[in-house]
């Protein structure tokens, strides 16, 4: 049974009517998309000249009026935005008529790069960015009532105040109103794994949702156990998702996995389709643009409780120039290359990007012959990498290999390779390929 409608008159959202609206303007044309998107950021403009100080003193500065954006190429005369800019002038993005907007709450975000922000939305922001997560659990063929598998983690120190409580109550209570089985992923004692494996063999399973980490490792241990089950579909988040993940997910669990992608200021930016072509950018409610960096800035066109327009969040990504054969007329981001801080410095200024540790170690094979279930590269200075990694120990010329593949991109940087049991993930759950602590 679909509860959305419950939910929705419970908090105040409407995600069941941008699930239906996005449903429909999935097929619209190129022409008719763009139109929602001048529409909402007309809307938006208004709002912000009329209740946000920040962005009154940059319209002013700029001699822009709310009616100049009945383009969307006026867009382009703001600024960027950046967390250190909303840090510096925090108070002025608070709009004036906060307390008339519905659902305001706030959260924290960030902390990869070591910049942490506090961040509101609303309840208008929320339904949109949850009926477009509705209309990617159809396109996975996920329907309303399936049984799903829940792997994502949530608070780690517990807090006992009423607050808490309640959430954590309303929480619970959503979970089994929606057919889901929850474990936390930060857990990784044989208990913990024991009872997700227990749970896929008896459980008609139909959705898995989790770090894809946390997931292949997961695999690993069902491989080495000789346990295969199916389920059809496995959607990732928050960490990179490559080739060998979605083989493994394929091979132990019988699953077709699909990407998405979305940052903790905006929520959900794209998602993928069956035809696995790239993720559709969900137009109807951001405007995606790129620097000559194909870093992206990103404008939420729901969030009227803290406005991010054109703002900068440190991901780089390629988007595709073809549309996708399915029919949708979304842009496409081919692949999302990862933070800033994802990269590796050289002696001589060099970037090396975390993508290339992981296709050393499984075009090498030493991955396979290792059984390598994680690694991580950790930067402190350019003279020097450590290399760490969790996997049977390698040989002299294994290391012979790597290093040399590595310096052949970095220069003669010093690798050192530290065999570990394992490597932790963050406080949040996720797993970190690269620790940079040159990039900040």
């Amino acid at each position: 049974m679909d509860f959305t409608i419950l939910f929705d008159v419970l908090t105040g959202k409407q995600v069941q009517k941008y699930y239906k609206d996005y449903m429909e303007s999935q097929w619209f044309s190129r022409s008719e998309l763009l139109e929602i998107q001048q529409h909402k950021l007309q809307n938006l403009m208004n709002h912000c000249y009329e209740n946000v100080p920040y962005y009154q003193k940059v319209m002013k500065a700029k001699g822009l009026i709310p009616s100049d954006f009945s383009s969307l190429d006026t867009l382009g005369e703001l600024p960027i935005l950046t967390k250190e800019v909303i840090k510096s002038q925090y108070n002025d993005f608070t709009p004036l008529n906060l307390a008339k907007i519905q659902g305001v709450k706030s959260g924290q975000t960030g902390g990869t790069t070591g910049s942490i922000l506090i961040k509101r939305n609303d309840a208008h922001t929320r339904s949109s960015s949850w009926g477009a997560f509705k209309r990617f659990e159809d396109w996975m063929g996920f329907k309303a009532g399936d049984k799903a598998l829940i792997l994502m983690g949530g608070h780690v120190i517990h807090s006992q105040d009423i607050k808490y409580i309640r959430s954590i109550v309303s929480s619970r209570l959503k979970h089994v109103l929606n057919n889901q089985i929850v474990f936390n992923p930060y857990s990784t004692d044989n208990n913990t794994t024991n009872r997700i494996i227990a749970s896929l063999i008896k459980t008609d399973i139909k959705l898995i949702r989790g770090y894809s980490q946390y997931l292949y490792n997961l695999c690993q241990v069902m491989q080495r156990r000789g346990i295969r089950c199916h389920v059809p579909a496995i959607t990732t988040t928050a960490e990179p998702l490559m080739t060998q993940h979605r083989d493994m997910f394929r091979e132990v669990l019988g699953a077709e996995a699909y990407d998405q992608y979305g940052c903790g200021e905006i929520g959900g930016i794209a998602f993928e389709c069956p035809q696995h072509e790239g993720l559709h950018i969900t137009e109807e409610r951001v405007i995606v643009e790129q620097n000559e960096n194909n870093d992206l800035i990103v404008t939420d066109l729901d969030n009227y409780a803290m406005p991010f327009i054109r703002y900068y969040n440190a991901d780089q990504a390629v988007i595709k120039q073809k549309k996708c054969s399915c029919g949708r007329e979304h842009r496409l981001i081919e692949k999302v290359m990862g933070r800033t801080c994802d990269y590796v410095l050289g002696k001589k200024g060099e970037f090396l990007h975390w993508a290339y540790f992981w296709h050393l170690v499984f075009d090498s094979g030493i991955a396979d012959k290792r059984d390598l279930s994680k690694f991580q590269i950790v930067q402190e200075s350019q003279d020097q990498i450590i290399f760490r990694y969790v996997a049977d120990s390698l040989s002299s010329e294994e290391i012979h290999t790597l290093t040399g593949n590595i310096q052949s991109r970095l220069g003669k940087v010093e690798v050192c390779f530290v065999q570990e049991s394992d490597i932790p993930n963050t406080a949040t759950g996720k797993y970190r390929p690269v620790v940079n602590k040159l990039i900040v």
